[in-house]
């Protein structure tokens, strides 16, 4: 998941043009505009201010605020709407509110259970149909009957809102086989198109189904639904607070909303173990437990049933580290977001670290501190990544200052200097993989193999990867483009998101170690705000970019697309040759058409090795994850796929 998938470019030509005069030397990093760290994510790794390290304290057996689960984090959501959400911190709380059809099974990432649904579906011969039986007698909080056409709905209005840069491409793929509501509308019209939306998620409310109607077959579906794709709304409730009420003469007149104009921005009617008291934005949300939650057999074994343990969730949104950690220090607070260059600070506290995913295995525990009063778990795995990627066809409309003289005559480089495979090859081989790793991960991180991640189905751990060697860069220097690089040289302007330490380590690894092979290369590494670093990059106009991604589901095609395939979020911003991008096109239909299994794995293999060998970006890292609690929390568990560990229901407190 990225928080933005498709772009409005701004106008911002001034700051930039001010932004590139200042590009002699590298800028020092101003704090993160953009990210949203959950504790299990990877948070950035930066050097902190001198700081005191607090004493070990003295263990406490108090467990304050017994009825409440509490969280300081960073940030807050951008809303509450579900079709609106595109971000973890905003998904975290719709996941406390509302269901979907499936979930996963507890830790497992590959194994769904029916939560709102009674069963897994029946699926047809051809898998392009898909139909699902509803629960009956279940109830959303504002007291409405759950029906098979609230579900159906909920899809609609997803597909139908589609607003930009948001997540109803997810849903629109498969249902519809377009990645916008506006292309259906543009081929169809307007009332036909959402027609269409329609008979794809058909409801019966007398046999209490919901037939789902695939535009082709699509392995990744039910990956989708247990992903939180299409909880269920209450149609007729969001109609009375004035939302869409399904018309189809209307449905333009909800479509692409800003975040506000949303009806459900700050309103909530789930059918979930929580609901929402209030949210304070920039300080904090609370749900309250739904006493009237439905679920009375657990769903999967050692599942909670009835009503939840803890009566109230709060998430305490904190952006200043020495306040969080006073907060956690004193009690007052579960769990806690702790940077990355702030574990040592916060180990203090420890008397628990488990290498683990839960204690279910007591041999992974080693005690940190006698005294600590806190717990926490260290190498969680991640279903991120952040890589660098190369522009084969650089925009120079109206100037783009990133490529100097727009010419290989040493003080430049063409549009298509990065179509050369050797450049390529070169600026993987001067990239220094293990020293990356240490200094922005501090080693709690992995070398990515291509464009699928670690632990899906799809990833080869015996694929061929790069590694740093000087003297192969300066090899593959000297072939690009006929010896004309090695003879010339060149300059280009690297550029990374301001505060964005990673990022800045490594455009500053290339920089150096491409400059010390020939006193000829020059490479300048500016930062630059987030909304100007997005608007370049969609422009076209940054000869390399680096960025990451975060799985919308845990599936490999959520993996292909973003960095292969020619409607890619970051791949169409490379420039491919359209004959690259239609073998990457083609693959990528014909593993996603496949059962997942052995055929699908050796499909994403094929593919994996593809990007591998056409050298397509620099495939740098998958990070591990932290998180940091209080020794009295019970239930938790890791599963890579949940926004957060915030899932409240799972939650009891006890020494």
């Amino acid at each position: 998941m990225f928080r933005d998938k498709r772009w409005l470019l701004l106008a911002n030509v001034l700051m930039v043009l001010v932004l590139v005069l200042t590009a002699c030397g590298t800028p020092a990093p101003a704090a993160p505009p953009e990210e949203e760290a959950p504790p299990e994510e990877a948070p950035e790794a930066t050097e902190p201010p001198a700081e005191e390290e607090p004493e070990a304290p003295a263990p406490s057996m108090e467990i304050k605020n017994p009825d409440s689960f509490i969280m300081a984090t960073i940030g807050g959501p951008d809303s509450l709407d579900p079709s609106y959400e595109y971000d973890t911190a905003s998904y975290e709380i719709i996941f406390n509110v509302y269901e979907g059809l499936l979930f996963y099974n507890r830790e497992a990432v590959d194994e769904f259970v029916p939560v709102l649904a009674t069963g897994m579906p029946e699926v047809s011969e051809d898998a392009s149909q898909y139909v699902f039986e509803l629960r009956q007698g279940i109830k959303f909080h504002e007291g409405g009957d759950l029906t098979p056409s609230d579900v159906a709905y909920s899809f609609w209005r997803t597909m139908i809102q589609d607003r930009a840069g948001g997540p109803s491409w997810v849903v629109l793929e498969p249902l519809t086989g377009e990645y916008a509501i506006e292309d259906l509308a543009a081929e169809m019209g307007d009332e036909a198109a959402c027609e269409f939306v329609k008979a794809s998620v058909v409801p019966d409310d007398e046999n209490w189904t919901i037939t789902f109607n695939l535009a082709k077959p699509f392995g990744a579906f039910l990956n989708i639904i247990a992903s939180g794709w299409g909880v269920a709304m209450d149609k007729e409730w969001v109609a009375e607070i004035g939302g869409w009420d399904g018309d189809c003469a209307t449905w333009r007149d909800y479509n692409d909303p800003e975040d506000v104009e949303s009806e459900l921005y700050s309103a909530m009617n789930g059918t979930g173990p929580y609901k929402l008291d209030h949210w304070t934005p920039g300080e904090e949300i609370v749900v309250v437990r739904n006493d009237d939650y439905w679920v009375t057999e657990p769903i999967w074994e050692g599942m909670p049933t009835g009503p939840a343990t803890m009566e109230r969730g709060v998430w305490k949104y904190v952006d200043e580290w020495g306040t969080r950690y006073a907060m956690f220090e004193a009690g007052d607070v579960d769990m806690v977001y702790v940077p990355r260059q702030y574990v040592s600070q916060a180990d203090q506290l420890v008397k628990e670290q488990w290498d683990a995913i839960d204690m279910s295995d007591p041999s992974k525990m080693t005690i940190l501190n006698e005294n600590g009063t806190a717990r926490s778990f260290i190498h969680l795995p991640g279903v991120n990544s952040a890589d660098v990627f190369f522009n084969q066809g650089i925009s120079v409309e109206g100037g783009n200052p990133y490529i100097g003289s727009g010419e290989l005559d040493g003080d430049g480089i063409p549009p298509d200097f990065f179509s050369d495979i050797h450049v390529r090859k070169a600026f993987n081989y001067c990239f220094d993989f293990d020293t990356f790793l240490e200094e922005a991960w501090l080693d709690e991180a992995i070398q990515r193999r291509g464009p699928i991640i670690s632990g899906i189905l799809g990833f080869n751990p015996d694929q061929e990867v790069p590694s740093f060697d000087l003297a192969k860069c300066e090899e593959e220097f000297k072939l690009a483009w006929d010896g004309a690089v090695w003879d010339t040289g060149f300059y280009l302007i690297s550029t990374y998101n301001s505060g964005n330490d990673q990022r800045r380590t490594a455009a500053e690894i290339i920089e150096a170690n491409v400059e010390s092979i020939n006193p000829n290369f020059s490479i300048s590494v500016l930062d630059v705000p987030w909304a100007t670093y997005l608007d370049e990059m969609v422009a076209g106009r940054l000869p390399l970019f680096i960025i990451g991604w975060i799985e919308d589901y845990h599936h490999p095609h959520n993996w292909a697309v973003p960095y292969m395939s020619s409607a890619g979020t970051w791949a169409q911003f490379q420039n491919l040759p359209q004959e690259q991008y239609d073998r990457y096109d083609a693959k990528i239909e014909e593993c996603l058409a496949l059962p997942f299994g052995p055929e699908a794995e050796a499909c994403y293999f094929e593919l994996q090795a593809m990007a591998m060998d056409d050298v397509l970006d620099i495939f740098m890292a998958q990070s591990l994850g932290r998180n940091y609690q209080q020794l009295w929390v019970k239930g938790y568990y890791v599963n890579p796929i949940y926004p957060s560990p915030m899932w409240l229901y799972r939650y009891s407190k006890e020494m």
